[in-house]
């Protein structure tokens, strides 16, 4: 009987410590992950006269945010066509007066596009 006493006080001492009972002497602890690079964010416009801006720059490899507003009806731009590279692409509506925003980290430096569906409304987006 003692003998199982002991055991579960020991399984019990081992699951309060999470284990680091066990760990070895003198190891160092293990270090926290670096956080992920927070993401630029790129505010665009669609009004009468089209994106604003209709070139951006952008840091390869780096997490960007585009969010597009559409501030009016007087426009194709309803939705919009993002170039991600390597022959992808999203396509988002863009509500009236509402944000609309696209994800992305670009891999490759190059020159990239976003336009309307009809591909008459565009824009420039220069990968660095």
């Amino acid at each position: 009987m003692r003998t199982s006493s002991r055991s579960l006080l020991l399984a019990a001492v081992l699951a309060f410590a999470g284990g680091s009972v066990l760990a070895r002497p003198g190891a160092a602890p293990p270090k926290p992950a670096a956080p992920a690079p927070a993401a630029q964010r790129i505010a665009i416009e669609v009004t009468r006269q089209g994106f604003t801006p209709d070139r951006i720059t952008v840091a390869k490899g780096q997490p960007v945010v585009l969010a597009f507003k559409r501030t009016t009806d007087k426009t194709c731009a309803k939705n919009v066509v993002v170039e991600l590279g390597d022959g992808k692409k999203v396509q988002k509506d863009l509500p009236l007066d509402q944000t609309v925003e696209i994800a992305a980290t670009f891999a490759k430096a190059g020159t990239l596009s976003y336009a309307c569906g009809m591909d008459m409304v565009t824009g420039v987006l220069t990968v660095q």
